[in-house]
């Protein structure tokens, strides 16, 4: 007899109460099939016996783990008292086997699913346990510190404090650096999180019809909710054309290719040194490509996480298979409460001395991007983003937004003549739009947040302007 039978002397087996179990068995059969032979009315009740005092040692080695100690304790009782059947009356009571296999099998239930540690500070692993799917996976505990984890187990989930040292103590083909994967996700920018799980909702609805690109200035300075054509959000703060170009690929993909939908509109945000600016480039910036790795794929010349993103694909895999579904965005509501944080702003932009002193010095710093190289390199980056729209038969349109006069008093007139050049030239081979409010003496300073950025109330004006001049060029909808 083999695979997962009881393996007996047949010959003495209907003489004698003598049988054997090799350690071959002891080692390789599993348990579930034995204690199910319990059931079995041609199991002879002296082989029961001996199964059940298999058990107590089976569960006597599982019983030094804590995170077991609840059924185990739970199972030698019942244990007991069937031995304790059998030694006075020779035989097996049905309904105590029954009430032992029906245990017993919840228990194997346990030790087939994934055996899986925590590691990091306890809010960090609270957070964790919260997204942990519980039906295949058993969590045998926790660590805040490192060390002190031995036995079997088949992988050890970082939540946080994932340090060189800590990392060295464990298998390395057994560690799941989830403290990593909620950081490109969240931990680096909770608003680009927020904005990359709303346009992900919208995709699903299956009524998007177009996209505005850009920065920061498109995002904030759009009323979204009363924008025309089913236009969604895919600008974000400190985003690049390098982005934008790969943004919209994604977008078409997800839609078109993927939904059958439709992709008819573009409105691509522009301003006067979004040719000069690279953000995988920027010290300050780039480590902002990890945010949208998941989505493009891409991290243009910021090369110096791409050990830790291999690992991340790995890890990745791993927590699909250990988590609940759409664990990540689960974990961002729960644990940073985008809510809170993301609604209308009406705080108004007050220009004072200090303020202009302040804000001027801010202007001149954003401009200041003596960079021919990322300029050659984007000019020819948004030749292919427009070419690509117009080859998808995309209708676009430019939209540079308004800024405030402190803003417009310190844009380099070079800068932005070059811009307009670049713009201007491509207008005509590829039949794009343009709609330039920078300069829009509507929007005074009571219609922004701040020295680059409107408020609600600006951007509520704006994206009735912007409406309007879509419907003149596109046509009323």
């Amino acid at each position: 007899m083999h695979g997962g039978t009881i393996l007996f002397c047949e010959r003495n087996r209907a003489a004698s109460i003598s049988f054997f179990i090799s350690i071959y068995w002891i080692r390789s059969v599993r348990m579930k099939d034995i204690v199910e032979s319990l059931l079995q009315e041609s199991t002879p009740e002296e082989e029961k016996y001996q199964i059940f005092l298999l058990s107590m040692r089976s569960l006597g080695k599982d019983g030094t783990d804590p995170s077991y100690a609840k059924i185990i304790q739970e199972l030698l009782p019942i244990i007991q008292k069937n031995i304790k059947t059998f030694e006075k009356q020779k035989i097996f009571a049905r309904n105590e086997l029954e009430e032992y296999v029906q245990k017993y099998e919840l228990f194997q239930k346990e030790k087939i699913k994934y055996q899986v540690w925590l590691t990091g500070k306890p809010e960090d692993c609270q957070a964790v346990r919260r997204i942990l799917n519980y039906d295949k996976i058993h969590l045998l505990g926790q660590k805040n510190t490192g060390g002190g984890i031995n036995g079997d187990y088949d992988y050890i989930i970082v939540c946080s404090n994932a340090s060189a040292e800590l990392l060295a103590e464990y298998e390395p083909d057994k560690i799941v650096r989830y403290d990593f994967l909620r950081f490109c996700h969240f931990g680096i920018s909770p608003e680009t999180a927020y904005l990359d799980m709303k346009l992900r909702r919208e995709i699903s609805s299956g009524l998007i019809q177009g996209a505005v690109t850009g920065l920061s200035y498109q995002q904030k300075g759009l009323d979204f909710d009363k924008i025309k054509r089913n236009l969604v959000c895919l600008a974000a703060p400190s985003q690049d054309l390098y982005l934008d170009y790969h943004n919209i690929q994604w977008l078409y993909n997800e839609t078109v290719c993927k939904r059958r939908g439709i992709l008819k509109y573009c409105v691509a945000g522009m301003d006067f040194y979004r040719l000069w600016y690279d953000m995988s480039l920027s010290s300050s910036r780039r480590i902002r490509m990890l945010a949208f790795y998941r989505r493009t794929g891409c991290m243009h010349h910021f090369h110096d996480m791409d050990v830790n993103l291999i690992k991340a694909e790995e890890d990745l895999q791993a927590c699909n298979e250990l988590m609940i579904e759409d664990y990540m965005d689960k974990d961002y509501v729960y644990s940073f409460r985008p809510e809170r944080y993301y609604g209308k702003n009406y705080e108004r932009y007050e220009m004072t001395k200090e303020t202009y002193s302040r804000d001027s010095e801010e202007v001149k710093r954003i401009f200041n991007k003596p960079y021919p190289h990322t300029f050659q390199e984007n000019i020819g980056i948004l030749e292919q983003y427009f070419k690509y729209l117009y080859m998808h038969n995309i209708k676009t349109l430019v939209y540079i937004p308004p800024f405030p006069a402190v803003f417009n008093e310190f844009t380099p007139a070079d800068m932005k003549e070059i811009t307009w050049n670049v713009l201007t030239e491509y207008q005509v081979k590829y039949k794009y739009d343009i709609l330039d409010l920078s300069e829009d003496t509507r929007f005074t300073d009571s219609y922004f947040a701040d020295w680059s950025h409107l408020n609600s109330y600006g951007a509520e004006m704006a994206v009735n302007i912007l409406n309007e001049y879509m419907d003149e060029i596109w046509g009323q909808i």
